[in-house]
């Protein structure tokens, strides 16, 4: 009986061991800030509720509540790239859009399935530069 005791619980062991000495699972790979990057973002309050919509084909759409995106007339209008992290910002209407030397801004960005944080590289328009250290939450 002592024997077959032994045997069972060298088998179990054996058995642990070799479950345990797999190898190691590769950890899947962050996906690019520009795949991450597309969709929509809303700040909450006390920052206010404002809601911005990056799209795949490079558009960018800000509008004063989330609600709001799909109508018109917007905030703002116009195109992003990323490079890293870095986000580039261009609004060709609404805000920021009035003079050529406000329309483009610069921010680094740090973009998780959570949502976006903007740490302003250069932007001229203050009131896009509001966003500096802000983090907008992923709508779902």
């Amino acid at each position: 009986m002592r024997s077959v005791s032994i045997a069972i619980w060298l088998g179990t062991a054996s058995a642990c061991l070799a479950a345990c000495s797999s190898a190691p699972r590769a950890v899947p790979a962050k996906p690019s800030n520009t795949e991450l990057i597309v969709g929509s973002y809303e700040r909450h309050p006390p920052d206010g509720e404002t809601a911005l919509r990056f799209r795949a084909d490079g558009s960018v759409r800000l509008a004063k509540t989330k609600a709001q995106l799909d109508a018109e007339p917007l905030l703002a209008s116009g195109s992003w790239k990323v490079d890293g992290e870095r986000l580039t910002l261009t609004y060709d209407k609404g805000a920021c859009a009035d003079k050529s030397s406000d329309r483009t801004g610069v921010y680094t960005v740090t973009i998780s399935k959570v949502g976006i944080h903007f740490t302003k590289v250069e932007d001229s328009c203050e009131r896009r530069a509001s966003i500096d250290g802000q983090t907008w939450w992923r709508i779902h």
